[in-house]
């Protein structure tokens, strides 16, 4: 039986999936600096609430009546608020917060760090990193609270924008902490207001003790590891500009740093290219900044650093809702079992193939990859698709490898769970390693489970040229793992043990920068 008395917070998410995500991120960073909390949903939170002193909400943009009075009677106790981006102008009032409206990023990087121009709580991390698309502009009321960070762009220019509020009634976000950028930092921000609604529940003497202690442990494990001499090191990166946009050659020199052998960049996708394609749609960040692609390959030049296009295929993932219109009159785009369009496309047209093939075959004949790197090469999980979805699939990936002519490599992310993945989005995956269709496949086995981990290399390895042929990702930050270094060298070293070609990092990010990598090349990726 969970008591509640020992709780320091409650996390409200306001619904299943997104948000829960979100609120469990939060629980994560809670939990290392020392601070329990637990996740409730809006139809706990009432009964969850009655001895708590501080509820956390994540998702409540525009509450309910119901879930109002909730709130107003919490508030009436006394109790505490921290919340992230809400356009509710009740729960707005409560918090003594004057709402100012959406707004969407101007520009790529418009809200790229948070500086706090106080040091009131005491702990304040002086700028978090964190890429923020859209915000719900709120300041505080006249004489009720005061900002506490305000937003800067990747060009280090201020916006003008609040990023927190504070006031008597708690702390309020006008987006959500993503988790990207400084997790390590967001936890502190976390433990430090959490210690301000509640004296006693977090010290920042408290949190330096153990960030110390933690440093010099890691470093000691991380020093005792060995390397493999010849393995693939791979880091995938989601954005398609590197860690630091703008600036390819900084990210290929920590890279190289890092022992890193290969790349995959996202740079292209069914509905945009970060380059200046005649097949595809070209993107903000093409027309903005540039060629993406180019600008990568040349910076690797010479570093040792393969480059990888990675191409989304059968997704209508980061079109504009332009595109996706064209889509839908074509005919292209999937259907869920309710008949709701989705933004996946279908396999089994020949025209969608033959568009995302040509978009591949144009790559190869413009820019020097050293490989093109397949993703979402299959069904949506949640699409209508026949009974032989897979040989669509295979059949599409046959082709590919006709485009790209060895010894460029092709390879494809997948879903690790074999044979799971036939029926499921059609991935049939050891044809195409049986059959030579890819240099090498890179299931997602993103998971914090050793066991589950070891049961997904297990499958994997089913036969030693399978294993020879299978670069394992492993997901430092995925939705659905967040793995320490300890955790990633870990991961490694069982993949090792099993004779697989070497790995893939999920993904390009602060973490992987701050967190991982550092570690890696004291030891393992030495």
């Amino acid at each position: 039986m969970f008591n509640a008395l020992l709780l320091a917070v409650t996390i409200v998410a306001q619904s299943p999936g997104y948000y829960t995500s979100l609120a469990n991120h939060i629980k994560r960073w809670l939990g290392s600096e020392g601070v329990q909390s637990r996740v409730v949903t809006p139809t706990e939170m009432s009964s969850a609430l009655e001895r708590e002193k501080t509820a956390i909400l994540v998702g409540f943009e525009k509450p309910t009546a119901s879930e109002m009075r909730v709130f107003q009677k919490f508030h009436s106790r006394r109790g505490k608020f921290v919340v992230f981006y809400s356009s509710s102008k009740e729960l707005a009032d409560l918090m003594g917060v004057r709402i100012l409206g959406f707004k969407a990023a101007p520009y790529p990087g418009a809200w790229s760090r948070m500086d706090f121009v106080s040091r009131v709580p005491e702990g304040l991390p002086s700028a978090i990193r964190q890429t923020s698309s859209v915000l719900m502009r709120a300041a505080p009321q006249q004489g009720k609270g005061r900002v506490l960070a305000t937003w800067t762009d990747r060009s280090g220019k201020p916006t003008g924008d609040n990023a927190w509020i504070a006031t008597g009634s708690g702390f309020w976000m006008t987006h959500i902490l993503s988790a990207d950028g400084d997790e390590d930092l967001k936890a502190r921000l976390l433990g430090a207001m959490v210690g301000a609604l509640e004296p006693g529940k977090w010290s920042l003497a408290a949190h330096l003790e153990r960030e110390k202690a933690a440093e010099k442990a890691m470093v000691s494990y991380a020093s005792r590891q060995s390397p493999r001499r010849g393995e693939i090191r791979a880091v995938w990166d989601h954005s398609g500009c590197g860690l630091y946009p703008g600036n390819w050659p900084k990210t290929i020199a920590l890279l190289k740093k890092s022992g890193v052998t290969d790349l995959f960049v996202n740079v292209a996708g069914a509905g945009f290219a970060h380059y200046p394609s005649s097949i595809l749609p070209r993107s903000k960040i093409y027309t903005e900044e540039g060629d993406q692609l180019a600008k990568c390959i040349s910076a690797a030049r010479g570093s040792g650093v393969r480059v990888h296009a990675w191409v989304l295929c059968f997704t209508g993932a980061r079109s504009t809702p332009g595109r996706m219109d064209v889509f839908s009159r074509k005919g292209w785009r999937l259907k869920n079992k309710a008949g709701k369009l989705t933004e996946y496309l279908n396999p089994s047209i020949p025209e969608v193939r033959a568009y995302v093939l040509s978009a591949i075959e144009e790559i190869v004949a413009k820019y020097p990859v050293s490989g093109v790197h397949l993703d979402f090469v299959r069904w949506g999980d949640s699409s209508v698709k026949p009974a032989n979805a897979s040989t669509y699939v295979t059949k599409f990936v046959s082709d590919a490898r006709r485009k790209v002519a060895r010894p460029c490599w092709l390879t494809a992310a997948v879903y690790g769970a074999y044979p799971q993945c036939v029926s499921s989005v059609g991935q049939n995956w050891t044809v195409w390693v049986d059959s030579n269709f890819v240099d090498y496949i890179v299931p997602m086995d993103y998971t914090d489970s050793t066991l589950r981990f070891t049961e997904l290399l297990v499958q994997q390895a089913s036969t030693k040229t399978r294993a020879r042929k299978t670069i394992v990702g492993i997901g430092v930050t995925a939705n659905e793992s967040r793995l320490d270094a300890r955790k990633t060298i870990d991961q490694i070293n069982l993949t090792r043990r099993l004779g697989f070609a070497g790995n893939a990092l999920f993904d390009l990010d602060v973490t992987l920068e701050k967190k991982i990598l550092p570690y890696l090349s004291l030891g393992v990726w030495k």
